[in-house]
């Protein structure tokens, strides 16, 4: 469902997402992804999330999508690099959300082209 790696050599906090998130695994999701934060100091890296293999998100998951994508925001990474799902739908949800939210990462479609 998801997994995080901390880069300190180059100061990226990879995290990459998969399959249908549920409920709990938002709130799993979010534990971890506090702990994480909690470990570095996020000014100085840039948090990459691999999104390529989530699917499409039901309904009454966007809003915690939504809630996410304000968190990654609100810590003061130096760069938020999004990399989008492989399927359309889910692409389509995110870039909607993103608009919706005026979400400042930047949207890739690669691995690639998010780490340099």
């Amino acid at each position: 469902m998801f997994t995080f790696e901390k880069k300190e050599a180059t100061k990226e906090l990879f995290i990459a997402v998969s399959g249908f998130m549920k409920e709990e695994d938002g709130q799993s999701f979010l534990a971890e992804y506090n702990k994480h934060v909690k470990s570095i100091v996020p000014a100085t890296y840039t948090l990459v999330i691999d999104s390529t293999n989530l699917a499409a998100s039901k309904p009454d998951m966007l809003p915690v999508l939504e809630g996410c994508f304000k968190l990654y925001m609100s810590n003061g990474f130096k760069k938020i690099i999004m990399i989008n799902p492989s399927s359309a739908i889910s692409k389509m949800q995110m870039k909607k959300l993103a608009a919706s939210i005026n979400y400042t990462g930047i949207f890739v479609d690669k691995l690639e082209e998010a780490v340099r």
